[in-house]
């Protein structure tokens, strides 16, 4: 194949597998260049093997508790290396459908080595040059290093390796309260280390509802996570027995440190100056429709800076290709997008929390069910959580907030909701299957609007009306 091409796509995560899938689809000559592992880091080191040991670490959990359930509880016998073997079984599953040699089968020619810019139109690949008519730039993001001092000098663990480990750390000390930190806590814990998070603002899950962090914060608590919040950590030391960290407020020691302070945009070293790309600390900046300072360059996922969610990267690749290749041109940037904390109960978000839609001068109603209220979560023993429903008067959904085992499908039916501008009416009417916790969001809407429709001047008529309807 020659070296030219319709459209080259730099980085092989969700953003560039999305868009190469759909360049070639449209019959596009596509290159797609990898310096690392195809797939990216949702399918090695973020969404897959996170959920996958989340997974094996609820099993272990409900081992531990089965007497909730009329068995006999069992203590777990952890083997972390057999967990992690596991983990890295479903990452390879997942990769088996994304590897170089079935995208060559599908059309795509990928170029395994670094990208770097000679000219607006001409990448060196190890040596090799590649001419295109576009590109798309979906490098991805890596870990936030902050220059506390000592973290250099010190063994630390990053959601890039903690999967590397084949023995449970006694004593975990976790910087940071963000999903990275509170998924990866409560599975270590479940499989047995002592974990303390260590979080800097006075809660985590910051963005998250505050209810919702909460309840997360005091489930985590039940379950022994010593969790630290107002602590700023000031310094960390390898001592020859620890590692020592010193906040704000005190200090403390563990065999292990997990550093998950947020992820920063990978640009540097892909020669953006000679492209005529303008890009920042913050990532490579784009217009709503994903273009870059340079008319036939886009850029989609995590290297723009915004939103870090694999599904939204994998929506914004598409959306990259689609205004690469065809005339016209879609939005490429969303106000809001949906969320899941997979951590157990999920923490899910769809649309405006309760606090951004009062923010954005919105005249606010709030729905809430508790999760005690909906038949499914009883029948396993599931108490803490809610659906919470925000809307405008007249019943439009503006968003919606998730705590609850099933909260990831949850969610999903709301985002659509929310995006679809549908009333609390509209849910409200259409039949959920029972017992599922879905039902829940007919619940809560059809009590909004019944009661809704009862106040006031429309109640009055409706009960004079069944009054005296012959």
């Amino acid at each position: 194949m020659s070296d030219r091409y319709d459209l080259a796509v730099i980085g092989a995560g969700s953003a560039g597998l999305t868009a190469v899938s759909f360049a070639r689809q449209l019959g596009a000559r596509v290159a797609l260049v990898e310096s690392d592992r195809v797939g990216g880091d949702c399918t090695w080191t973020g969404c897959v093997p996170s959920k996958a040991l989340l997974h094996a670490a609820k099993v272990a959990h409900q081992m531990r508790h089965a007497d909730a359930v009329g068995l006999d509880p069992v203590p777990p016998q952890v083997d972390l290396a057999r967990v992690m073997a596991r983990v890295g079984a479903a990452s390879q599953r997942v990769y088996a459908f994304e590897t170089p040699e079935v995208l060559e089968r599908e059309g795509v020619e990928v170029v395994r080595g670094r990208a770097n810019f000679r000219d607006p139109h001409t990448v060196e690949v190890d040596g090799r040059i590649l001419h295109s008519k576009r590109f798309i730039i979906c490098t991805g993001a890596e870990p936030a290093q902050p220059p506390i001092p000592g973290l250099a000098d010190a063994p630390s663990l990053t959601y890039q390796n903690v999967f590397d480990l084949r023995q449970l750390p006694n004593h975990l000390l976790v910087l940071g309260g963000g999903p990275v930190a509170v998924e990866l806590s409560q599975a270590l814990r479940r499989l047995g280390s002592r974990v303390t998070i260590i979080q800097r603002g006075e809660r985590i899950l910051p963005f998250a509802d505050p209810e919702a962090s909460s309840v997360l914060t005091q489930v985590l608590v039940d379950e022994g996570i010593e969790v630290c919040t107002g602590e700023e950590a000031k310094r960390i030391e390898q001592t020859p027995t620890d590692i020592r960290v010193t906040t704000s407020k005190g200090v403390f020691e563990g065999d292990k440190v997990l550093v998950a302070l947020g992820r920063r945009p990978k640009v540097d070293g892909l020669g953006l100056e000679r492209a005529g790309v303008a890009f920042a600390e913050k990532g490579i900046a784009v217009d709503d429709r994903l273009r870059t300072s340079q008319r036939h360059i886009y850029a989609a996922g995590d290297a723009t800076g915004s939103f870090q969610f694999t599904h939204y990267a994998g929506w914004q690749g598409y959306i990259a290709a689609r205004n690469a290749l065809l005339p016209g041109s879609s939005r490429g940037k969303r106000e809001t997008v949906p969320w899941v904390i997979f951590t157990d109960p999920q923490v899910g978000q769809a649309g405006l929390t309760e606090r951004e839609a009062r923010e954005r001068g919105e005249q606010v109603r709030v729905h809430r069910w508790p999760v005690e209220r909906i038949d499914r979560a009883q029948t396993v023993g599931e108490r803490e959580g809610f659906v919470k429903l925000v809307t405008r008067p007249d019943g439009t959904l503006l968003g919606a907030t998730v705590v609850a085992g099933a909260g990831d499908e949850l969610t999903n039916e709301l985002a659509l909701a929310v995006q679809q501008g549908l009333k609390l009416g509209d849910l409200a009417r259409s039949i959920h299957v029972y017992p599922t916790y879905g039902i829940g969001t007919q619940q809560v809407s059809a009590d909004a609007t019944l009661a809704r429709v009862t106040r006031g001047w429309r109640g009055k008529a409706l009960r004079t009306l069944v009054r005296w309807w012959p």
